[in-house]
């Protein structure tokens, strides 16, 4: 997992702070999977397109297929974070905590997404943290587990839930300059287990 600072130096519109931490994060990846597969930077390119998970692949063609490596990329303001997984689907998400939203607005919105065992560890857990900060965990460890199936953000329901099964979640620690008010998580779910689970 990788952790960029993506900040400008100088004021940007939004567009470009999009699209500034779209290119460093994809750099960071195509360097660190180059060390991996022993080729260049340059040899690799990341797919960019929007509602797809990005894909790895060889610039010039040819050569074995990188399909089996899974990619996932989330951005926050400032921060860009990148997963891969050699062998397997990944998913990661970075949160901005939501510290002004109410807790009925939230309870909302996690009984729509998550299923009754969730909703009941959030009520649990929210007994000893602030329940914006618990609600902005496991959003991010919602959000990760369904980049790591490739599925779109959906309500709940039993089919989903089924969708879901033998996606391992845990939550990341970011470095300290990416500051407080993000949370963030890592899904993944190898080749093996999305046999055994299917």
């Amino acid at each position: 997992m990788l952790a960029v600072a993506t900040r400008l130096p100088h004021a940007a519109t939004p567009a470009q702070e999009r699209d500034h931490a779209r290119a460093l994060a994809r750099a960071a990846l195509t360097r660190a999977l180059a060390v991996h597969l022993g080729c260049t930077p340059q040899a690799l390119s990341v797919s960019e397109v929007r509602g797809m998970p990005p894909r790895l692949a060889w610039t010039a063609g040819g050569a074995a297929a990188l399909d089996a490596i899974g990619l996932s990329i989330s951005h926050a303001p400032g921060l860009s974070l990148a997963a891969w997984c050699p062998h397997g689907a990944v998913g990661v998400d970075v949160q901005a905590v939501p510290r002004t939203a109410g807790r009925a607005e939230l309870w909302r919105t996690a009984a729509l997404f998550f299923g009754q065992n969730q909703l009941e560890t959030l009520d649990r857990q929210a007994l000893t943290a602030p329940f914006f900060e618990v609600f902005a965990r496991h959003w991010a460890a919602h959000e990760a587990a369904f980049k790591c199936v490739g599925l779109a953000l959906a309500e709940y329901s039993p089919a989903v839930a089924a969708r879901l099964a033998g996606v391992r979640v845990a939550a990341l620690h970011l470095p300290g300059w990416a500051g407080s008010d993000l949370v963030a998580a890592l899904a993944w779910r190898t080749q093996r287990e999305r046999y055994f689970s299917a």
